[in-house]
């Protein structure tokens, strides 16, 4: 069924899948990779995003720790057999993770090549505003876009 509502989209000109690593505790990203591979689509062809937070148990697989993001990100990766995503969301605000931490970390993903932009999921008007101020300030990358709770 997934596959045949994935083709019927790409068909009809949609091309961006959006997943996240908590999505049927990854299963979603296995599919969604399992499918791009079967059909043989062009990587430049489409815009594959994910969502890092909620990643497992342990307190140091879930959040927006530079740990967190890297690996979680890479486990990512796997599960899809992509060597990238176009955009990486942090999937909520983290409290316990300072926002240097997170910014610098979104912007090592990006400069490794798993990532080509990072972006905000469900955060506030003033936590954007302080990434991009933090980015500013070091010379990080900022976030492209917020992906709001209630989105099209």
């Amino acid at each position: 069924m997934a596959e045949q509502l994935m083709t019927l989209a790409y068909d009809n000109g949609i091309n961006l899948f959006d997943t996240a690593e908590v999505y049927a505790a990854g299963k979603a990203e296995v599919v969604l990779g399992n499918i791009i591979k079967k059909k043989g689509w062009r990587r430049s062809s489409l815009v594959i995003t994910t969502k890092i937070f909620w990643g497992g148990k342990a307190e140091t697989e879930r959040g927006l720790s530079r740990k967190h993001i890297i690996e979680g990100l890479k486990a990512s990766l796997e599960r899809l057999q992509l060597e990238y995503v176009d955009v990486v969301f942090a999937n909520r605000p983290d409290p316990n993770t300072p926002m240097e931490e997170t910014v610098r970390a979104m912007t090592h993903v990006i400069n490794q090549g798993m990532a080509m932009y990072w972006g905000t999921s469900r955060w506030s008007s003033m936590e954007i505003m302080e990434a991009y101020s933090v980015a500013r300030q070091f010379n990080l990358t900022p976030p492209i876009c917020e992906q709001a709770e209630y989105h099209m």
